[in-house]
């Protein structure tokens, strides 16, 4: 119990340290300049550096093509209403959240309604997204899940009309993983999961020196003909594992994804899951990484994924 009570007194004073170095609009616009313009500001229409700062204002003025601007431009908190601290609050409590945070939650926490909270969580997931062409090296372990809610309190007619039965998977959304034995995982939601559709994605990602371990889905059939070692585990005979090879640690992963969607966010749409998943891959990879300092980098240096308006 002692223990327990000592974990929450060092989570909170976190949480007041964040307060305290970033509870006004101009602390946390300097942290942000600091980390995009070490060197001071730069327009962000020409790139020039001849800047004007403009007195008792957030703005800067670029002399050379009289462009007014601010350092969230083309960023997630590029127009929003929403005063900075909040959004550096609510950053550090969804990348601190270890069984994830809901958006209902969220708005309770800074004081804001469900709306603007979703809002918020849906462009921060858009900055944990990564693009990074690395290959995955080494042991690779390989599998598909599927995620979606049971069919349970679905409709007859509804069942009907899309053509699912029960025991199917028609219900679901397919999504490949691929984790490095070290520990990274990429995540990517598929419309099938068939050979088509995964073996490129599986050349992308895994680099071709790499053993890649996998079940006997047929999909993976090809594999050793494209990396250097394919090792497949026949789930149906009960084989999980051949000595140093196994895919339990994936099986781990699904699992946590699983957790999540259940206890936290209870309803994922398909449009939305592959930015959950970016979540919950992001604080996966950079795990023993101060997420908040990561991502309020990411954030400011990274151009968005999404139009911010």
């Amino acid at each position: 119990m002692a223990k327990n009570i000592y974990l929450r007194e060092m989570e909170q004073e976190s949480i007041l340290s964040i307060v305290s170095r970033f509870g006004t609009q101009k602390a946390c616009i300097e942290h942000l300049e600091s980390i995009r313009w070490p060197n001071g500001p730069v327009c962000t229409h020409c790139g020039s550096m001849h800047i004007h700062n403009r007195k008792n204002s957030n703005r800067h003025l670029c002399r050379d093509c009289n462009s007014s601007f601010s350092v969230t431009v083309d960023t997630i908190m590029h127009a929003s209403k929403l005063p900075l601290p909040k959004w550096f609050a609510a950053i550090f409590l969804i990348v601190n959240a270890k069984k994830r945070i809901s958006s209902l939650q969220l708005a309770r926490d800074i004081n804001v309604n469900k709306n603007t909270a979703w809002y918020m969580q849906k462009r921060i997931r858009e900055a944990m997204y990564s693009d990074s062409d690395d290959l995955l090296k080494g042991i690779v372990e390989v599998d598909e899940s599927y995620v979606g809610g049971s069919m349970t309190n679905m409709r007859k007619s509804y069942k009907k009309e899309l053509g699912i039965y029960p025991g199917g998977m028609e219900h679901k959304k397919p999504v490949l993983g691929m984790m490095q034995r070290e520990g990274l995982v990429k995540v990517i939601v598929i419309d099938k999961a068939d050979a088509k559709t995964i073996r490129p994605l599986l050349n992308k990602h895994i680099d071709t020196a790499s053993e890649v371990v996998t079940d006997g889905f047929g999909a993976y059939r090809m594999l050793h003909k494209t990396h250097a070692k394919h090792v497949k585990l026949n789930h149906s005979k009960n084989i999980m594992s051949l000595g140093k090879y196994n895919t339990s640690r994936l099986d781990s992963f699904w699992t946590t994804i699983k957790r999540a969607i259940v206890g936290q966010y209870h309803r994922v749409s398909p449009e939305h899951l592959q930015s959950y998943l970016d979540e919950i891959a992001f604080k996966f990879n950079n795990r023993e990484e101060d997420l908040f300092s990561l991502l309020i980098t990411r954030i400011i240096q990274q151009e968005p994924r999404i139009a911010v308006t």
